[in-house]
C-alpha cells in the first residue's frame, strides 16, 4: 500500500497556524472548566463552622477532590483530542543502561497527558525482575515528569502503596519487550509499532480515544537525549493538521501527512546523507533548499537513526517492512527510502535538538546490501549505472556478481517486489533530494557495452595473475625444480590405455558432454602431501571448541547417529496441504528412486561414498539442524564449514586467511577445499559444497554419480572402467551459467552446489591454489574456480539429462515451475545466464539433484514431500512423473 501523498509541508505549516489561536481557546476551556465549578460551589455553600460539619466539609472536599482527580486521570487517559493528539515512544537496543537514560528522558520533556505508550525493546537480554523494576520505577513517577504544565515526582515509597495512587493517580505507560536473542533493528521496531497499532484500535473501540487523532510515532535510539520539554508542540505542528474547530463546518477534515520529522542530533544546519556505496555521511543544506522551507526546517536525505517522528499510519502503510535486516544503518536506510519515495520525506526541525550516545556513522555497505538496496528500490536501468559507481569503491566486483546478489536478495521472503512501481523513482531522488548520489546520473556507455568491458577487465586481471603464475612456474624450473602437473603443453588428449575388450557404455556421451571431458587430461589420484606441515594458508587446518588448532572433524557421526526428524503433526499437515508451486514442482515432475536405492542396497555392489559438506557461520549454525534432520545423513561423510566449532551440529572452524566476511568467502572456500583434501580425500569418491539454505537429495545424486554417464567421463569419455584404474579425467559438475551470455566463459552456480570427483578436487588444491588467486578478495567463489580450472582445460560439465531437464537447480522448486522466459532475455539476468533452459515443470529433471533458498522449515516441508511422509489425506494424487 502506497502512503497517499499531501500537499507542500510549507502549506500545512501555515494552516495549522491559522488555527493555532482556536486550538488554544478550546484547550484553555477544555483544561480549567473543573475549576470554575468547584469555585462556584465554594461560594454559593453555607458557612456553619461547628465541629461536625467541618467533617462533614472534609468529606466532601475528598469527594470533590477524586471527582477532579478522575477528571484529569481521564485527560492522562484520553488525551487533549485530535490538535494535540498523543506521542507513542519506540525505543529498540542491547545496552539497559542507555536504554533507561533514554526512557527517564523521554519522561522528564514530555507532558505525561500526551504520552500515549513507549514501548522498550531490549535486544540480547532475557526479561529479568531487576531491570524490569527500573523501568517499573520510571513509569510509577519516581523519576521527574510533567502533568501538562504541572512538574512531579513520586517517592519511591509512595509509588510502591497502592492506597497512594488513589490519592495521586498516575497512569502506566510503559510496555517492555525482551529478546534473549538478538532480532535486529528492523524487526524490533515492527514488534513494536504493531502493538501499538493494536493498542490504538484498543482503546478506539473502547470509547478512549477518537478516530480523528492521529497518534504521532517517535522512534529513538538507545542513549538518545532530548533536550526540551517543548519539543512537541513544533513536531505536532509539523505532522498534524488540524481539522477546523468551534463550530465551523467539516469539523472532521484534516489533511493526512506523510512526511517525517528528524530530531536535529547533527549539528547546526546540518544533515544525513549518502554516497554511492551507500556510507552515510554528514552533509549542509543548499541555498535552494533552505530558501524553499519555511525556515524552522530544511529536508534532510537519510534519516541517521537518532530520533525521528510520524504519524502512526505513515509508518504502517509504507510499503516496505524488510525485517531482514538487522543492523542500524541498513534498516534506517530502508526507512530513509519508504519516506522519500513512497511518502513525503523527512525533515529536520532545525530547533529540536537531541543529542546521543554516539555520533560514529557507519561504514559503506557490503555489496550483498547494497545490491539488495539496488534490486529493491531501482530499476533495471538506474541498477547498472549504481553498479558502475559503486563498483568505484569495490574494483574486484564483476557484474556478474552483482546481479547473483540482486537475484539472491529477490528470493527472499522479506524481499518486496515492484517498489519502483508503486513509489518514486530511485533517479529522482538523486535527482531532486540526495546531490550525494547524483554520480549515478551520468550518462554512461550502453549498458551492454558497459558489461562487456567490465568483462574484459576481469579477463585482463586473469591474465595478469596468469602471467605471474608463468613467471613464477619459469623461475621454479631454472631453479632445478621439478615441473608440477600444471605444466601444460601442446600434447593432444589421449584416451587413457585399454585392454582390447574394453567395455563401452549402452549409450555415448552427448557430443557436448565428450568435447568438454577431452578438454581436460587424466591426472594421477593418489594422495600427494602439500600441507607442508599445516604451517601456512590455506592448510592450516581447523581448531577445536577451545580455538586450538589440529582439530579433525568426525564426518561419519552423523550417519551413524541421525537424529529425528522434530516436525509436528499440525505443522507438518499444515505444510502438506499447501497447493504452491513447491508442492505442484514435487507432486508432478521431481521425485526420489526409493526402489532403486534400495536394490541397489541390497545388491552389495560398491557404490560411490559422497562427502557433503555446507558453509555457514555462527550466526547460522540455527539453520544446521534442519539439515541435520532431513538430507545430512544421507551423506556419508557430513561436515559443517564455520568459524566456530560446535560438534553438536558438526560445525569446525576451519581457519582461513582475511577477515570472516561476505566479501572473503574465496580465501574461506580455499581453506575449505584444501582441509577435506588434507583430511578425507582417500576414503571418498566424491565432494559437494553448498550453502546452509542448500537441500540436496542425496539418492538423485548417487544414482547421477554411479550412472553409466558419469563414470564414462570420468574414464575420458569412450569406455567405462574395470575398477583397476589409477588416472581419471577431473569432473566439475553443477549448474552452468554463461557469464553475459558468453557461451565461452561458462562457470558453475555456487547456489545449488558443485560437486567434484576424486581428480577435479586434487587439480584444485593441489596445482590450483598455489598458482592461481591465491590472496583474492571476493564472495564469488563459484566463478573463482570456474576460473582456475579452466587453465588445466577443466571445464563445467553439461549436467542436463537426456531430455533437457535440469539437475542442479538455483532456486526453490516452485520458482522454477513458474518461471517463464521473457521475450528480451536481457532484461532477465536468468534467462541470459542461463543455457538451453526449459520453461514450468519440464525445467527441472525428475531425478533433480539439488535446490536451493531453502530456508527454516521449508527444509522439512521439501524433505516430507519427497520422502513421503505427509499425511495420506493431506495428498492429492500422485501425477504421472517422467
Amino acid at each position: 500500500m502506497v502512503v497517499p501523498m499531501a500537499p507542500k509541508r510549507k502549506q500545512a505549516s501555515h494552516d495549522a497556524a491559522a488555527s493555532d489561536l482556536k486550538a488554544r481557546i478550546f484547550l484553555g476551556v477544555a483544561c480549567f472548566w473543573p475549576f470554575l465549578i468547584l469555585a462556584l460551589f465554594a461560594a454559593s455553600a453555607p458557612r456553619v463552622e461547628t465541629e461536625q460539619s467541618l467533617a462533614a466539609l472534609s468529606s466532601d472536599a475528598k469527594q470533590l477532590k477524586s471527582s477532579l482527580r478522575n477528571v484529569l486521570d481521564r485527560v492522562d487517559v484520553l488525551g487533549y483530542g485530535p490538535t494535540h493528539p498523543r506521542v507513542a515512544v519506540v525505543v529498540v537496543g542491547d545496552d539497559t543502561n542507555q536504554l533507561l537514560k533514554t526512557v527517564e528522558n523521554v519522561f522528564l520533556h514530555t507532558d505525561m497527558n500526551r504520552i500515549f505508550v513507549v514501548c522498550v525493546v531490549v535486544e540480547g537480554a532475557a526479561e529479568s525482575p531487576q531491570l524490569v523494576n527500573q523501568f517499573r520505577k520510571i513509569d510509577q513517577g519516581s523519576t521527574p515528569h510533567w502533568h501538562g504544565l504541572r512538574p512531579d515526582i513520586h517517592s519511591e515509597e509512595h509509588a510502591n502503596k497502592k492506597e497512594d495512587l488513589d490519592d495521586d493517580p498516575h497512569g502506566y505507560k510503559m510496555k517492555l519487550f525482551f529478546h534473549p536473542e538478538k532480532q535486529g533493528l528492523a524487526e524490533s521496531r515492527s514488534e513494536a509499532v504493531q502493538f501499538v497499532s493494536i493498542l490504538n484500535k484498543h482503546h478506539e473501540n473502547a470509547g478512549l480515544k477518537s478516530p480523528n487523532e492521529d497518534i504521532i510515532l517517535l522512534l529513538l535510539q538507545q542513549g538518545v537525549q532530548i533536550e526540551s520539554t517543548k519539543w512537541i508542540a513544533p513536531v505536532t505542528s509539523a505532522l498534524i493538521v488540524p481539522p477546523p474547530l468551534l463550530g465551523e463546518a467539516d469539523a472532521e477534515v484534516a489533511i493526512k501527512m506523510a512526511n517525517a520529522v528528524a530530531f536535529n542530533t547533527e549539528g547546526p544546519g546540518r544533515r544525513t546523507s549518502f554516497d554511492t556505496t551507500f556510507t552515510p555521511l554528514l552533509s549542509s543544506p543548499s541555498t535552494e533548499e533552505l530558501n524553499a522551507s519555511n525556515g524552522d526546517s530544511y529536508p534532510a536525505p537519510a534519516f541517521s537513526g537518532a530520533a525521528i517522528a510520524m504519524r502512526l499510519d505513515t509508518f504502517v502503510n509504507l510499503p516496505s517492512h524488510d525485517t531482514s535486516l538487522t543492523e542500524e544503518w541498513p534498516a534506517n536506510l530502508e526507512l530513509t527510502l519508504n519516506l522519500w519515495l513512497c511518502g513525503d520525506g523527512i525533515d529536520v526541525l532545525k530547533d529540536v535538538k537531541a543529542t546521543t550516545a554516539s555520533q560514529v556513522m557507519s561504514a559503506a555497505l557490503p555489496p550483498q546490501s547494497a545490491a539488495r538496496f539496488a534490486a529493491a528500490w531501482m530499476d533495471g536501468a538506474t541498477q547498472k549505472r549504481f553498479f558502475h559507481a559503486y563498483r568505484i569503491s569495490y574494483p574486484e566486483l564483476t557484474y556478474l556478481e552483482w546481479e547473483t546478489l540482486m537475484g539472491k536478495a529477490k528470493q527472499a521472503a522479506t524481499f518486496t517486489k515492484d517498489l519502483p512501481k508503486k513509489c518514486r523513482s530511485f533517479k529522482w531522488f538523486a535527482e531532486t533530494i540526495n546531490p550525494d548520489i547524483r554520480a549515478i546520473l551520468a550518462e554512461s556507455e550502453d549498458a551492454e557495452s558497459e558489461e562487456r568491458s567490465m568483462k574484459e577487465e576481469d579477463d585482463e586481471r586473469e591474465e595478469e595473475e596468469q602471467d605471474l603464475s608463468d613467471a613464477k612456474s619459469v623461475d621454479e624450473k631454472a631453479a632445478g625444480k621439478e615441473a608440477s602437473m600444471n605444466d601444460k603443453g601442446d600434447d593432444e588428449f589421449s584416451i587413457p590405455e585399454r585392454k582390447d575388450d574394453g567395455k563401452k557404455p549402452s549409450e555415448p556421451l552427448c557430443p557436448k558432454c565428450l568435447e568438454i571431458v577431452q578438454k581436460a587430461k587424466p591426472i594421477d589420484i593418489s594422495f600427494v602431501d602439500v600441507s607442508n606441515g599445516h604451517k601456512e594458508h590455506p592448510h592450516k587446518g581447523a581448531t577445536d571448541e577451545h580455538g586450538k588448532l589440529g582439530y579433525i572433524h568426525d564426518e561419519t557421526a552423523l550417519r551413524k547417529n541421525p537424529p529425528a526428524l522434530n516436525y509436528p503433526e499440525a505443522s507438518l499437515r499444515e505444510a502438506c496441504l499447501k497447493r504452491d508451486n513447491n508442492y505442484k514442482m514435487l507432486n508432478e515432475r521431481v521425485y526420489v528412486d526409493l526402489e532403486y536405492d534400495k536394490k541397489m542396497q541390497a545388491s552389495g555392489k560398491p557404490r560411490p561414498k559422497i562427502f557433503c559438506f555446507v558453509y555457514t557461520i555462527d550466526s547460522g549454525h540455527s539453520k544446521i539442524p534442519n539439515i541435520r534432520e532431513t538430507w545430512g545423513p544421507k551423506c556419508d561423510g557430513f561436515m559443517v564449514a564455520s568459524n566456530l566449532t560446535d560438534p553438536t551440529i558438526g560445525a569446525v572452524n576451519i581457519v582461513h586467511d582475511g577477515p570472516e566476511t561476505y566479501n572473503n568467502i574465496w580465501q574461506k572456500v580455499r581453506s575449505m577445499w584444501s582441509y577435506i583434501y588434507d583430511n578425507y580425500y582417500t576414503s571418498y569418491d566424491f565432494f559437494h559444497i553448498g550453502g546452509d539454505d542448500l537441500m540436496l537429495i542425496v539418492e538423485n545424486l548417487r544414482y547421477y554419480l554411479e550412472s553409466e554417464e558419469i563414470q564414462t567421463a570420468q574414464n575420458g569419455g569412450i569406455f567405462l572402467p574395470d575398477g583397476t584404474e589409477t588416472t581419471q579425467v577431473p569432473l566439475f559438475l553443477g549448474r552452468r551459467f554463461a557469464y553475459l551470455g558468453d557461451q565461452n566463459d561458462i562457470f558453475n552456480s555456487g547456489g545449488s552446489g558443485y560437486t567434484l570427483n576424486k581428480a577435479a578436487l586434487k587439480t584444485l588444491v593441489v596445482n590450483g591454489f598455489p598458482e592461481y588467486f591465491p590472496h583474492a578478495v571476493t564472495f564469488s567463489e563459484d566463478t573463482m574456480v570456474a576460473r582456475v580450472y579452466r587453465h588445466f582445460g577443466v571445464y563445467p560439465y553439461e549436467t542436463k539429462d537426456k531430455d533437457g531437464g535440469e539437475r542442479y537447480m538455483p532456486f526453490l522448486p516452485g520458482h522454477h515451475y513458474g518461471y517463464r522466459i521473457p521475450k528480451n532475455t536481457n532484461e532477465d539476468w536468468y534467462a541470459k545466464y542461463s543455457i538451453d533452459i526449459k520453461e514450468g515443470p519440464e525445467h527441472c529433471s525428475p531425478r533433480s539433484i539439488a535446490f536451493h533458498y531453502v530456508k527454516d522449515n521449508g527444509m522439512k516441508r521439501l524433505f516430507a514431500l519427497l520422502y513421503h511422509l505427509c499425511p495420506p489425506d493431506t495428498l492429492d494424487p500422485p501425477a504421472s512423473k517422467s
